[in-house]
C-alpha cells in the first residue's frame, strides 16, 4: 500500500491558509507526491444559503451539523481515492473537524459529535490527522497585512473591533486542537515568504 499523511491547515483569520495551499501543492507534487486537498467546508455550507447568524436555532444546528457531516464525508471519500494510487499521497485539509468545535458551545459540540458518530478524542487522534499546522492570524504581530478581501464571508473587519476578534478566533481554534500529539504552529512574520518556507520545511520533516 502506498503511504499516505493526512495533515490540517488550521489558524485564525487571514492567516494564509489558501495561499499556504497553493504552495504545499506545488511543492510536494514536484517531489512525487499525489496531493489531494479537502476544502473549507463552512465555506461551501455558507454559500449553499445556511447563515450562521441565523436566530433560528434549529436552522443553525442542522447547519453546525451539516458541516461535520459533509467534512467527515469528504474526507472519507479523499481518502479512498488516494488509496488507489501508486505514488505517496499527502491528503491537506482546508481546516477540518475541530475547527467547528470553535465556532459552538462545548454543549452543541457534544450534541453534534455524538449524532454524527464521533467524539473530541476520536477527531485529535492521529488515527485520523497525522499533524495539525496552526497559521497564526496577521492579526497577531503584523496589522498592517490583515484583510477580509480575499474572502467576502469573513466578519472581522480589518478595525480594532475586528483584529481583535481575529485574534480571539484564532486562540479558539489553537485550543480545539489542544491535545492533539502532532501540532505545530507557525507564527505570523513580516516576510511572508518565509512563514510559507517554515511550513514547508514543517511538512518536508514529517514526511521523511
Amino acid at each position: 500500500m502506498n503511504s499516505i499523511k493526512r495533515i490540517v491547515l488550521t489558524g485564525g483569520p487571514c492567516a494564509g491558509k489558501t495561499t499556504a495551499l497553493g504552495y504545499i501543492v506545488e511543492h510536494f507534487t514536484l517531489l512525487g507526491y499525489k496531493v489531494f486537498t479537502v476544502p473549507e467546508v463552512p465555506t461551501m455550507i455558507s454559500k449553499a444559503g445556511w447563515n450562521y447568524l441565523t436566530s433560528n436555532p434549529k436552522f443553525y444546528f442542522e447547519g453546525e451539523k451539516a458541516i461535520l457531516e459533509l467534512q467527515l464525508q469528504l474526507e472519507e471519500t479523499i481518502l479512498r481515492l488516494a488509496r488507489t494510487r501508486v505514488e505517496p499521497c499527502l491528503i491537506v485539509c482546508d481546516r477540518a473537524a475541530m475547527d467547528i468545535s470553535a465556532y459552538i458551545s462545548p454543549e452543541m459540540w457534544a450534541d453534534i459529535t455524538a449524532q454524527c458518530g464521533t467524539s473530541t478524542a476520536e477527531l485529535r487522534s492521529t488515527k485520523r490527522y497525522d499533524a495539525i499546522f496552526h497559521l497564526v492570524t496577521a492579526a497577531k504581530g503584523v496589522q498592517q497585512y490583515y484583510t477580509t478581501e480575499n474572502n467576502a464571508h469573513r466578519y472581522e473587519r480589518a478595525d480594532e473591533a475586528g483584529l481583535r476578534v481575529a485574534c480571539e478566533l484564532d486562540q479558539k481554534v489553537y485550543d480545539a486542537w489542544t491535545g492533539h500529539p502532532y501540532r505545530f504552529v507557525i507564527d505570523s512574520n513580516e516576510d511572508f515568504a518565509h512563514k510559507m518556507q517554515l511550513l514547508i520545511e514543517k511538512i518536508d520533516a514529517l514526511l521523511l
